[in-house]
């Protein structure tokens, strides 16, 4: 039976990768096995810690957009309300769903 326990089917490995890849290209490809390895260890450690998986962003957005007045400030009613600021957030679910909730900041 084929197993990867025994030194002998590491070397018959080792052999047919140098010989496919060739030796000046083993180093790059070690490399660059590692360097994805630590990505995903790192992504992995950083997404799920301490949420168990679900993401929340959160964003402060002002629902006015700025314009240049048409008539003079002086003739602006005092009384008006002004326009409120809105928090959005959005909660990523395990399942890949996403929820966006706005709710507004007094």
């Amino acid at each position: 039976m084929f197993a990867f326990d025994k030194p002998l089917t590491w070397i018959i490995i080792l052999v047919i990768v140098l010989l496919i890849f060739g030796a000046g290209k083993l180093p790059d490809i070690g490399r660059s096995l590692g360097k994805s390895i630590k990505e995903f260890k790192d992504e992995t450690t950083n997404g799920m810690g301490g949420d168990k998986g679900t993401d929340v962003n959160t964003t402060t957005t002002s629902a006015t957009t700025p314009v240049t007045p048409s008539v003079p400030v002086s003739a602006v009613n005092v009384n008006s309300q002004p326009t409120p600021t809105i928090r959005r957030r959005i909660i990523k679910h395990p399942d890949g769903r996403e929820e966006i909730i706005e709710e507004p900041i007094s």
